[in-house]
């Protein structure tokens, strides 16, 4: 999928890791918009335009990735300046939304695990530049291509993209990022390797991208099975022994990873524990309404069914008000200099 320049808003950035500088093109935000949603929550966008292959920023020098809200490049004095700026006036737009929450009867999530990786600490560099051994090894197939991965992330290129999420986990794991976002992170791989398979002719390439798919898909269920855990009133333990630590998320989105959980399962040809995650949303919560009713409405349609992949479904427009309440400022300030470049997150 070979975009004009007019899809993208080329940004020079500095990598954190190996400290050179390279381009990124990030695409706008405006050249896409969800159609669809597939068993497991996949987005089906409206449109040519797919913007998980530019989700993940891609370093083509020591193939350090990350989404772009978790890239942390190294800045400028200017770009300093200007993020010292929004900080000091990040208390006062936090109270504001606080009180207009409460004035409307919403509630607030700040999602911390997120938060925490904006930033990125000497001893998670230290930790990132040993490691790059182990990111180039998984970076050989498409270093091998020939050209700058940030060159063929642009073009479209299925392979840089489907890579690019496992080098993202990779880098999340070094950061010590917590289940969710590794969940989501090999989600997103999961999902984008069906997209490839889904517009490949090639035989070959179709079996390749379906063995990524999978093994996407299983990672992701074990880390979002965990999340699920974290949200027990009780505790509960990994298989290790180790207690699994709490994470007060709001429902919408406990509900939404349910929902994930069966769709992926499902498609993994595991029923049962499909069946098992449908039961926790179709009986989890006495009147539902809103993004919840439409959870457990489609929950009871794919327990009706026996077959593995119901028909696509759309969902209402969600809002979520669990995301970061610095979201809004943080986008504000990102769209009066980038002119709305796409944040990398397509949920």
């Amino acid at each position: 999928m070979q975009l004009g320049d007019k899809f993208f808003f080329p940004k020079d950035i500095c990598c954190p890791i190996c400290e050179k500088p390279f381009t990124r093109y990030g695409l706008r935000r405006s050249q896409f918009s969800i159609g669809k949603r597939d068993i497991d929550y996949r987005p089906i966008y409206m449109g040519s335009v797919n913007p998980r292959l530019f989700a993940v920023v891609l370093c083509p020098n020591c193939f350090y990735a990350a989404e772009e809200q978790y890239f942390c490049p190294k800045i400028s004095d200017d770009d300093l300046r200007r993020k010292q700026y929004f900080a000091s006036h990040k208390a006062q737009w936090e109270a504001q939304s606080r009180v207009r929450a409460a004035g409307s009867g919403k509630s607030i999530w700040k999602d911390m695990a997120s938060e925490k990786l904006k930033e990125m600490s000497p001893e998670e560099i230290s930790i990132l530049r040993r490691i790059s051994p182990l990111l180039n090894k998984s970076a050989a197939n498409i270093a091998n291509l020939g050209k700058p991965v940030n060159e063929m992330q642009k073009e479209g290129s299925w392979d840089v993209a489907i890579r690019s999420y496992e080098l993202a986990a990779i880098c999340y794991k070094a950061r010590r990022a917590n289940h969710r976002i590794l969940g989501y992170t090999y989600l997103s791989g999961a999902w984008t390797s069906r997209d490839a398979r889904e517009k490949t002719q090639d035989e070959k390439k179709k079996a390749d991208y379906r063995e990524f798919e999978i093994a996407y898909l299983k990672e992701a269920i074990s880390f979002l099975t965990i999340t699920n855990k974290s949200t027990s009133v009780e505790d509960v333990f990994a298989q290790d022994g180790s207690k699994i630590p709490k994470e007060n998320m709001p429902q919408a989105r406990i509900f939404e990873i349910l929902y994930i959980l069966a769709g992926a399962h499902r498609l993994l040809g595991n029923l049962e524990d499909s069946n098992k995650c449908l039961e926790q949303i179709i009986y989890g919560n006495s009147g539902a309404q809103g993004i919840i009713l439409w959870f457990v409405n489609q929950a009871r349609d794919m327990r009706s069914e026996d077959k593995q992949v119901p028909s696509l479904v759309t969902p209402p427009e969600v809002n979520y008000e669990e995301e970061s309440q610095n979201d809004d400022a943080e986008n504000e300030s990102d769209e009066a200099e980038d002119d709305e470049e796409s944040t990398g997150s397509f949920f």
